[in-house]
């Protein structure tokens, strides 16, 4: 009877043991919350419609078109072909108004009625409004480069998310060194059939690391952590080096504001002369035409300059880490005096201190420590066994030890090895192309430096006063002799001096970016860098909680 209900509980565990793995298998996949985009809706399906709309304002309106004068005002002298000589093709934007016909006046035209007319046909350039520069500018706050770099410092995430990863990594450094934990087993060394029959007993197993197998693996995986630290300064250096790049681009932005400011002032200037000329009847009636597109032109230039300004600004601040903040004025000049860079000094503290050296110099040094770790995995780990039983037979409690080691006869980790040799070639490999092409890029910087440098020398000493001084002395001579200087010539040097003022603002740029270029591949703290010193190296170890 004892026998029989032994297997009746025996069949009921069995089939709940059934039951309860039939459920598990019949589970649902439990899928959890997240974030998904929007579902995809027809696309582009609006902006069909208006591509294929014809030139209209925001309102619906057709836009203008300038100086639509009367076609049968248009003179008709077509070519023996049919064509009229020069003709503009009609693909050319404009090729479709019709041509300009002056006001005609005669020696007794008053000069209010010539003043009326000439304003009447010839479109007015309107003063420009205030622009962005002005209303940031306005201020009284300045802020400098090294008020912006702390407080990027401290604010963007891209150095948090460092500092966490070597938070991270020093756990790493934890778990590889952590002895092997102990196995309880419970032990039968006979399986009881009646009663107070077999040995029943526990038993715990230990596995001894022989060879420091364990402070190897924790120096492999400090070097980790070491090079998450050196990874951190290169997230400081990263953000240091996008501050001081848009940090020049905004004042050379705002010198360009300043710049096509001017130049605007300059254009109007001109195109009203020309319309007082043709007024006196000493210019023809296209010329104004062109001085009117030299001023739309300039303000052209004036808009880009003031749009790169503003987008400038909201570019610092993102990289900053506070796209919440206003931009304001800041301390600094555009067309202040490049630091004078050593190459060899600048190359021996790139050689030195660029954190792409430092990984691979510790990468290095891992993959040696390594390699000892592995052919120190062939020296077999003890492995220990103690149990306790009791003997229900003849009442007895009875110990047993265990101590075996694993004989490396097959598996003597030869492969593990054979790939740690050559993870310490690579390493070191690595290091000289690292070397390579930060030489490489330190070359390309200097040349753009360099050429740069002198080009903005150039135009501000030499190029821009010439212009200057060339461009009043003919305005001058135009006020006193003006049949012995023509008023194009007063044109095209005003349009000479534009255009070298817009190449030095382009030289301007590139000098500076050379500059924030070569102290990034420095590490330099500075722009102005200073020689070589000793460093101390803190304890990379955390604080204590």
């Amino acid at each position: 009877m004892r026998g029989a209900k032994l297997w009746q509980r025996r069949w009921r565990f069995l089939g709940a043991t059934a039951l309860a793995c039939a459920g598990c298998l019949a589970r649902h996949p439990c899928v959890p919350s997240g974030y998904l985009p929007p579902p995809t809706q027809a696309v582009d399906f609006q902006s069909t419609g208006a591509l294929n709309q014809s030139l209209t304002t925001p309102g619906g309106e057709k836009l203008p078109q300038p100086l639509t004068l009367p076609e049968s005002a248009e003179p008709k002298k077509p070519a023996k072909d049919g064509k009229k000589p020069f003709e503009l093709p009609a693909g050319i934007p404009g090729a479709d108004v019709p041509a300009l016909i002056p006001p005609r006046f005669t020696e007794n035209t008053p000069l209010a009625e010539r003043d009326k007319a000439i304003l009447a046909a010839y479109p007015e350039v309107k003063p420009i409004s205030a622009t962005a520069l002005s209303e940031i500018t306005s201020g009284s706050q300045r802020v400098s480069l090294a008020e912006l770099q702390q407080i990027a410092l401290m604010s963007s995430p891209v150095v948090r998310r460092a500092q966490d990863d070597a938070s991270a990594a020093f756990g790493a450094v934890i778990q590889a060194g952590v002895y092997p934990n102990p196995t309880v087993a419970y032990d039968s060394a006979q399986v009881p059939i009646g009663v107070n029959a077999g040995q029943q007993g526990a038993v715990i197993s230990q596995i001894i690391k022989t060879g420091g197998k364990l402070s190897l693996a924790q120096q492999v995986a400090g070097y980790d952590y070491i090079n998450a630290h050196v990874a951190m300064r290169r997230a400081q250096l990263d953000v240091i080096n996008l501050v001081r790049t848009n940090y020049f681009q905004v004042l050379v932005a705002q010198k360009g504001v300043e710049i096509n400011q001017a130049l605007v002032s300059l254009a109007d200037e001109v195109y009203r002369l020309q319309l007082k000329q043709l007024v006196a009847g000493e210019a023809a009636g296209y010329e104004p035409l062109q001085l009117y597109t030299q001023a739309l032109q300039a303000r052209n230039s004036l808009v880009q300059a003031e749009a790169s300004f503003r987008s400038n600004w909201k570019q610092l601040l993102a990289v900053m880490g506070r796209p919440d903040l206003a931009p304001t004025n800041l301390e600094g000049r555009a067309d202040a005096l490049a630091p004078i860079f050593d190459p060899e000094l600048a190359k021996a503290r790139m050689l030195e201190e660029h954190t792409d050296v430092l990984t691979a110099r510790n990468t290095i040094l891992q993959a040696q420590t390594n390699l000892v770790l592995q052919r120190r995995t062939r020296v077999p780990d003890l492995q220990t066994a103690t149990g306790l039983h009791f003997d229900n037979a003849s009442n007895t409690t009875q110990i047993a030890l265990s101590l075996g080691v694993t004989l490396p006869l097959f598996d003597r980790n030869q492969g593990n090895i054979w790939q740690a040799q050559g993870k310490v070639a690579r390493a070191n490999e690595d290091l000289l192309a690292t070397q390579n092409n930060l030489t490489s890029q330190l070359a390309d910087a200097f040349g753009r430096y360099e050429s740069n440098r002198v080009i903005v020398e150039n135009y501000r000493d030499r190029i821009l006063p010439s212009l200057a001084r060339a461009y009043r002395a003919m305005i001058r001579r135009y006020q006193v002799e003006p049949e012995k200087v023509g008023f194009n010539d007063i044109v095209v040097a005003q349009q000479n001096l534009a255009t070298a003022l817009q190449s030095y603002l382009t030289a301007l740029g590139a000098q500076w970016q050379a500059v924030v270029d070569i102290a990034n591949l420095a590490q330099s703290d500075e722009l102005y860098l200073q020689p070589l010193s000793p460093k101390v190296i803190p304890g990379l170890l955390p604080d204590k909680h």
